[in-house]
């Protein structure tokens, strides 16, 4: 059974002069594809089409998601042919979702990365009320983010600041679990999304929690305008 690996383990396999293959159907291929990937669709995987690839390198095989089995069939077939496989199983998804660049017919469609903010109010959890106020009041926001090696663990609101003990812990204020949503998602779905919650400020984080930074409402395109930018 072919090797998985994270994102992680792809970037280091590339390091090493690793194939990228992608094995979804032509059109989601050139709409999107991880840059540099290679086009050889499931359904054409055979001995003659992988001599595309090179014996002597390492090839990390990806498709749509962890849902889709296309690339552990992919990995399995080619692992049958003689090659050193890896299966990057979470996929086109994940890499985009890590708000990661990528190449097609697509690419330069603007996401919620690309109105993102990175001036938001940040702190640890023994982080103490005070100073977390003045920080507060002196940002564009009404909120700071609470984080442990970048992960996002709550969010303090400027108003449950005023009635707690200056030595109080961001520990103790923080609404735990605070939402957050993925860089790659469609601005207007994102723009519709606040809406109809009636957040002013998106949190993006990656798919392992980590921040990346916010978009406020504000910046969003109109969903009846489109997201042109």
């Amino acid at each position: 059974m072919a090797r998985t690996v994270d994102l992680a383990g792809v970037q280091e396999l590339l390091e090493r002069g690793a194939q990228l293959v992608e094995v979804l159907p032509y059109e989601e291929y050139q709409e999107l594809h991880l840059p540099g990937a290679i086009h050889l669709p499931l359904k054409e995987l055979d001995a003659q089409h992988a001599k595309r690839l090179d014996r002597e390198r390492p090839v990390v095989v990806y498709c749509w998601d962890a849902l889709c089995d296309m690339s552990p069939r992919a990995a399995a077939r080619l692992e049958q042919l003689g090659f050193d496989v890896y299966d990057y199983a979470l996929s086109k998804v994940d890499w985009m979702a890590h708000g990661l660049p990528m190449e097609g017919t697509a690419a330069a469609r603007p996401t919620a990365l690309s109105f993102a903010r990175h001036d938001v109010v940040t702190c640890a959890l023994d982080d103490r009320a005070e100073e977390i106020k003045e920080r507060v009041d002196a940002s564009a926001y009404r909120f700071a983010l609470v984080l442990a090696d970048r992960v996002v663990l709550g969010r303090i609101r400027r108003t449950g600041i005023d009635e707690a003990p200056d030595d109080a812990s961001a520990e103790l204020l923080m609404e735990p679990g605070p939402s957050t949503t993925r860089p790659h998602i469609d601005p207007g779905e994102l723009a519709e999304q606040s809406r109809r919650s009636g957040t002013r400020t998106a949190i993006l984080t990656t798919p392992e929690g980590e921040l990346i930074g916010v978009v406020r409402r504000s910046d969003l395109p109109n969903p009846a305008e489109g997201t042109t930018k």
